[in-house]
């Protein structure tokens, strides 16, 4: 497991939940309200933000979007990849470049400026190089690390955890 900069405190705030929900009528899934987010937040933070794919006829896929401060579509993309029959895994794509992939985000929500003292920028952004990584390089990330993806399921999809409520768990435990 790699180290943490010292300055970092051990249980940082990760993003607050959506304040609020509701069901798309095209895809029949739960949407969250977008909060209220200033475009420029505090010197040093980072701006976190949730990306919305479109996932019919499935659920649709989320994740978040830690954005360079530099470029907004340039950043830390921090996912749950995988399948019910394989099961699923924490996936990091370190400097990704949303212009260069062919998949675009429907929706992209800023939900929160977080301190800087979260975050180690340059493993986070693996020095400008693209890398898909499985663990945390910092105390952000790995307070998302913390929730378990589910494993392999033969059960009814319908019955087990949807990957949309896992990110917003973490953060209900940490606010309420």
């Amino acid at each position: 497991m790699p180290s943490y900069p010292a300055r970092a405190p051990a249980n940082p705030p990760p993003p607050p939940p959506p304040s609020g929900s509701r069901r798309s009528v095209a895809s029949g899934t739960l949407q969250p309200k977008p909060p209220s987010v200033n475009f420029n937040g505090p010197a040093g933070a980072f701006l976190v933000e949730l990306l919305i794919y479109n996932g019919a006829p499935f659920k649709d896929h989320w994740a978040y979007w830690v954005r360079s401060h530099h470029e907004p579509e340039f950043g830390v993309f921090i996912h749950a990849t995988g399948d019910v029959r394989n099961g699923f895994q924490f996936e990091i794509k370190r400097s990704h470049d949303l212009r260069v992939t062919g998949n675009r985000p429907t929706k992209k929500i800023p939900l929160q400026w977080i301190d800087g003292k979260y975050f180690n920028e340059s493993a986070m952004f693996n020095d400008g190089v693209h890398k898909i990584d499985t663990l945390p390089v910092c105390a952000f990330e790995a307070s998302l690390y913390n929730v378990k993806a589910p494993g392999k399921s033969l059960n009814n999809v319908d019955d087990k955890v949807s990957l949309q409520t896992l990110l917003v768990l973490p953060v209900d435990d940490l606010f309420s």
